[in-house]
């Protein structure tokens, strides 16, 4: 994680709660915070089942992601978001790590997104900001010799209420050691 990068998580770690001057208000904030944490762990699972469509469904249309850390992409609505979650290409950041495997290989890996500490910030009626660490497992299985690597990063996922009155993800960051997963590296058994 670059320097700019730990300041962008520290800095979405220190966003103000929205101010609640009434019983309801302090009520509907704490549903709201249990809706955005459902999201955040429904993104885990989905991501795992690569239930695209499913997982789409949870983002506004407008949703932009970026990767950051070992990865450079940034990514800007969901169709867009569609074609790299289909067939991710993982660019590296810097020429010296190591090259991910072709989209193929990294669809045959099964995952397991282990989501913890989650800090949820509700700055308006209407938007939120989550910080979340995690740790994926990938594992391959051919039927030889499993094999299984891990690494980590942080989320800063952004949400918006809907006019339909649900929480969607509109922006999420992904600061990933991706690089350092010997499952995510051309070549790799």
């Amino acid at each position: 994680m670059t320097t700019d990068e730990e300041q962008e998580l520290l800095a979405a770690l220190a966003l103000p709660e929205a101010p609640c001057a009434s019983a309801e208000e302090r009520l509907r904030a704490l549903e709201d915070e249990r809706e955005i944490r459902e999201l955040v762990r429904l993104y885990g699972y989905l991501c795992d089942a690569r239930r695209w469509d499913d997982l789409l469904a949870l983002y506004t249309d407008d949703i932009e992601r970026t990767l950051g850390g070992t990865l450079r992409e940034h990514v800007k609505g969901k169709a867009a978001l569609r074609e790299k979650l289909v067939a991710p290409t993982l660019e590296r950041r810097r020429a010296d790590d190591a090259a991910a495997p072709p989209p193929d290989r990294l669809l045959a890996l099964s995952f397991r997104h282990l989501m913890a500490s989650e800090v949820v910030r509700r700055t308006s009626a209407d938007e939120a900001t989550a910080v979340v660490q995690y740790t994926l497992v990938a594992t391959r299985d051919d039927g030889v010799e499993p094999s299984r690597g891990a690494h980590e990063g942080s989320y800063v996922f952004r949400f918006r209420r809907g006019r339909d009155g649900r929480w969607r993800f509109c922006a999420q960051t992904i600061f990933s050691d991706n690089a350092r997963n010997p499952m995510f590296r051309a070549g790799a058994r």
